[in-house]
Order: C-alpha cells, then sequence, then structure tokens
C-alpha cells in the first residue's frame, strides 16, 4: 500500500507541477492575480518545493524492500557518479536559481530578456539541470536498490521525460529555428546520444 501511495505522489506531484506551469493556467492565473501576478513563479516554487520535500520525507522514511544486495563496487560506481551529478545541480542551480525560483521579484531585479542558452553545460547537453537530477535520483537507487528507491526513480525519470517533451515545445516557439537547429546539434540528456 504504501508504495502505492509513492506512486499516487509523485503523479500528483507531476499533474499538479504541469497545470501550474501550464502557460493557459498562468494566463488565467494572471486575470485573477492582477499586479501580484509577479509573486505567481515564486509562490509556485514554494510550493512545488514543499511538495518535493514532502514526498522524499515519505519515501526516505517509509520501510522499503532491497531489491538485490548490491556489492561494494556498485556504492563506488553510485558515489562516484553522484559526483558529476551534483556538480551539474550546483552549477545549474547557481546559474538558474533567482530566475527559477522567483526570488527574483524580491531583490527587484529587472527581468532577464529570453535568450537561447547554448554556453556552459548547455554546449553538452539541452537539459543539464535534468539530466544532473537523473544521474543522482539513479545514483540513490544504485547506492541503495530499494523499491522506494526505483519507484520515485523511475517516476521521476517519466515525469521528466514527459516534461521536456513539452518544454521543447516551448522553446521552439520561444526561439524557432535558432532552436531546432541547437536541438540537431546538441543531445538532450546525455553527452554523445
Amino acid at each position: 500500500m504504501q508504495y502505492l501511495f509513492l506512486i499516487s505522489a509523485w503523479a500528483m506531484f507531476g499533474l499538479l507541477h504541469s497545470v501550474l506551469a501550464y502557460s493557459g493556467f498562468k494566463r488565467a492565473m494572471l486575470g485573477l492575480m492582477k499586479n501580484k501576478y509577479k509573486y505567481y513563479r515564486l509562490f509556485y516554487s514554494a510550493f512545488a518545493t514543499l511538495n518535493v520535500l514532502a514526498i522524499f520525507w515519505f519515501h526516505f522514511t517509509m520501510r522499503s524492500n532491497l531489491l538485490w544486495q548490491n556489492s561494494l563496487a556498485e556504492k563506488i560506481a553510485a558515489a562516484a557518479l553522484s559526483i558529476p551529478a551534483v556538480i551539474i545541480l550546483v552549477a545549474a542551480a547557481k546559474k538558474y536559481f533567482l530566475d527559477l525560483s522567483g526570488i527574483d521579484v524580491l531583490l527587484k531585479r529587472l527581468p532577464v530578456q529570453a535568450h537561447l542558452e547554448q554556453t556552459g553545460l548547455h554546449k553538452w547537453v539541452r537539459h543539464p539541470l535534468y539530466t544532473g537530477t537523473l544521474l543522482l535520483v539513479w545514483c540513490i537507487f544504485l547506492w541503495n536498490p530499494s523499491l522506494a528507491n526505483l519507484i520515485s526513480a523511475a517516476c521521476i525519470t517519466l515525469y521528466t521525460r514527459i516534461g521536456i517533451y513539452f518544454e521543447e515545445k516551448k522553446l521552439v516557439q520561444l526561439f524557432g529555428d535558432e532552436y531546432i537547429v541547437y536541438a540537431s546539434k546538441v543531445p538532450m540528456l546525455i553527452p554523445g546520444l
């Protein structure tokens, strides 16, 4: 039953996150919130963060069966792969935290003009934040191959892949041929693929 609850929690997170990120919903919120809409991303980010923290709290406090007893080599591989995952996440968070979190509105920062990022990590993959996230969740599973870790890693992977599909459609609308050319040269998540 706890595994079904975990799957349901991730599905609900994905649904709420998608609805709140949907441009039609954001337009409706703009109409309702008027001049307070500038705080929408901040509320959205806080809501998403609290949801993820609640799911992770449940995930890591539940008792879960190991699928196999992993070897020392698997633990070393998981630890070694988690290092680039954390580096990627820290680099992406440093670059995008103010814009993605909505905190920039509290700092009275002027909005940044949208441009297609093709430097730094974006030279290697189109979605470095997702690359780091997926690498980290699968490292957690490899470190501790429990059913709960497998479920969370699979749910996060599925939702990320669906999210990328819609995000790329939005990026094509925003940047047109420039994004199409970029996408033809730079892999989505894994360098070299």
